[in-house]
């Protein structure tokens, strides 16, 4: 996968969504001879396995719960890392009703041109303790709807000072997210779990 300039600083993690989609996808692509990963509008590849996508600016008079693009908080710590465990339930509940904007787009091809997965502008949608992430039209469509990619349990999780993290398990592939992937998945296959870093007192 190419690796694209981070528009946030090299030092500290900008808030955001921690993800690596499904690292076994991931990996097929990479083992495919015409195999191609690319990431834009400010993703940014965390090691070999996550990618984050920066919280993105609201529509006007849109809550999304997160701060600025751009604006950082300190170091993460390793149990906030996507994939690690929910905390437990006795330190707080999900936000209801909540809707956080990502930007960001990853896209895979492969099978001369037959295999084409784009991940752009995912939305979490926050319903007590479920939650709903969606993408743009993978094809860009100007009328376009957003596809439901997965659901996800969502709990809060322990932060460093000034941000809050949401931690998503049991994160489960929906019936449009499965077409998405020409049906290689079936609907509730697992994805991986992710991490959702906020601005404290955002949500």
């Amino acid at each position: 996968m190419s690796e694209q300039p981070a528009d946030g600083s090299t030092g500290d993690i900008p808030f955001g969504l921690l993800w690596g989609i499904k690292r076994s996808f991931v990996a097929y692509v990479r083992r495919m001879p015409d195999g191609q990963g690319s990431i834009h509008d400010g993703a940014v590849p965390l090691g070999e396995d996550t990618i984050l996508f920066p919280v993105a600016d609201s529509p006007a008079g849109e809550p999304t719960g997160s701060a600025p693009t751009g604006e950082q908080t300190g170091s993460v710590p390793a149990d906030v890392q996507a994939g690690s465990e929910p905390a437990d339930e006795g330190s707080g509940s999900a936000p209801t009703e909540r809707t956080w904007r990502f930007r960001g787009d990853v896209r895979f091809r492969g099978h001369g041109g037959m295999l084409f997965v784009r991940v752009a502008a995912p939305l979490v949608t926050v319903r007590g303790d479920e939650a709903e992430l969606s993408i743009e039209d993978p094809y860009a469509r100007p009328d376009g709807a957003r596809v439901p990619l997965v659901t996800l349990r969502l709990a809060p999780g322990p932060a460093p000072e000034g941000a809050q993290v949401w931690l998503g398990s049991d994160v489960r592939l929906t019936e449009a997210g499965a077409v998405l992937f020409n049906d290689v998945y079936q609907p509730g296959e697992p994805f991986e779990q992710l991490s959702v870093v906020l601005p404290a007192g955002g949500a």
